[in-house]
């Protein structure tokens, strides 16, 4: 073996032995004098498997890896060498070529290679020994009924050598998504706290992401269905995060993506506008007020359930902190939250649909369904707890923005 096949794929645990090989590949009785004839072919075998690999299957030609054509050319002579002595009931010990084999699969999936190459040379391989099997059993005149199960043993053994390097390559690609998958985790934390720019770039770098010059963070509910549809958007970073899915992406596939998972689940999807990497903490916090802001029926639902920050600057701005602002509602709506539940919000709803549209009792009444009677008793009572505030521009205002940002939980308060 070379030094590529010694040092780097030696095993660490035994492998099959004589009995175990014979068994698993089923290798019919042969006579010793046989197997003893073909032997010297076996040499043969092995350097034309060997030639054509590297004549017809670029990636393991000399010119593209001198080291692994190297190893490919020792562990093929083994190969041949430990089909032959199975076959033959001699002692073997296959751990150190099906060793290679997986080494090599997981070397194809590190430099980034695909299945080509590996299954070309299976290709070459099963083919040239089969033709060779064929032509020494006629020669050597082993019997026909033999024929057929020492063919099967060798296309076994072939495969089992292919299964060897697939799960070496699919060890590496699998942990390799892993890998992956954790490193855009860690990346759409970084994003949504508000990490400095080199360490985004480091991040980005590691889960192969290129930041985009604008990007856009979508918000929305957390379930099956919006997770099956991000699932492979690997143009975008996303996660869960406190009951919400998380999307960060360039600012044209982040709208594509929450008109996808709008239409298809009819969830709400908050959208904010394209940002650098550097404000997506902030533009992930836009999204999410939205959307709770949508919930609380401060901000209507649209239609096609996209909900565009852009066109609620105002009130996203009223409402960013929601804390300050029930305490700011609450001192200019005092006089209110001394009435019942009930009352409240009876007074209310008038009081906020006179100061938006300055109609009659009976206009009003109509507006809201009840007799004119009744809005004027209110109106009197609005009066009684408001006094000039109620015709003051500058007052109109501030109330105006305090019943908007309040109504909707004081009707919650009721069902």
């Amino acid at each position: 073996m070379t030094a590529v096949v010694e040092e780097v794929v030696r095993p660490n645990g035994r492998g099959p032995h004589r009995s175990q090989l014979r068994e698993t590949l089923r290798v019919p009785g042969l006579d010793p004098a046989v197997v003893a004839a073909y032997r010297p072919q076996s040499a043969r075998l092995a350097d034309r498997i060997v030639g054509r690999i590297a004549r017809e299957v670029s990636g393991f030609a000399a010119a593209a890896d001198p080291q692994v054509k190297a190893g490919i050319d020792a562990a093929i002579t083994k190969a041949v060498e430990l089909f032959v002595d199975t076959v033959a009931g001699a002692p073997t010990q296959g751990t150190e070529v099906l060793a290679f084999y997986r080494w090599l699969g997981r070397h194809e999936a590190t430099v980034g290679h695909n299945l080509d190459a590996m299954q070309a040379a299976h290709h070459i391989a099963t083919q040239e020994s089969w033709e060779d099997l064929r032509r020494a059993s006629t020669e050597l005149g082993v019997p026909a009924q033999v024929r057929g199960p020492l063919g099967d043993a060798l296309i076994t053994y072939q495969n089992t050598l292919y299964e060897q390097a697939l799960m070496g390559f699919m060890e590496v690609r699998t942990s390799a998504a892993r890998e992956r998958e954790e490193a855009r985790a860690e990346l759409l934390v970084a994003l949504i706290g508000g990490a400095p720019a080199d360490q985004l770039r480091e991040l980005a770098c590691r889960c192969s992401w290129i930041l985009p010059a604008s990007i856009a963070v979508a918000v929305t509910t957390a379930d099956a269905a919006t997770s099956e549809v991000v699932a492979s958007a690997c143009q975008a970073v996303s996660g869960v995060r406190h009951g919400r899915l998380i999307v960060v992406a360039d600012a044209g596939v982040a709208e594509d993506l929450a008109h996808t998972i709008a239409s298809g689940t009819e969830h709400d999807v908050a959208l904010s506008w394209g940002v650098e990497a550097e404000q997506v903490h902030d533009a992930a916090r836009w999204a999410g007020r939205a959307l709770d802001l949508v919930r609380d029926r401060v901000i209507e639902s649209p239609d096609d359930h996209v909900v565009r920050c852009q066109d609620h600057t105002s009130r996203l701005c009223l409402h960013a902190d929601p804390a300050l602002r029930q305490l700011a509602d609450e001192a200019v709506l005092a006089p209110l939250l001394e009435q019942s539940p009930k009352r409240r919000v009876a007074l209310a709803e008038t009081m906020l649909l006179w100061l938006q549209t300055r109609d009659s009792a009976p206009a009003l009444a109509a507006r809201l369904g009840i007799h004119d009677q009744t809005v004027r008793h209110r109106l009197r009572r609005l009066r009684e707890l408001f006094g000039a505030r109620l015709s003051d521009p500058s007052q109109t205002t501030v109330l105006l923005i305090a019943l908007e940002s309040s109504i909707t939980s004081w009707r919650r308060s009721l069902t």
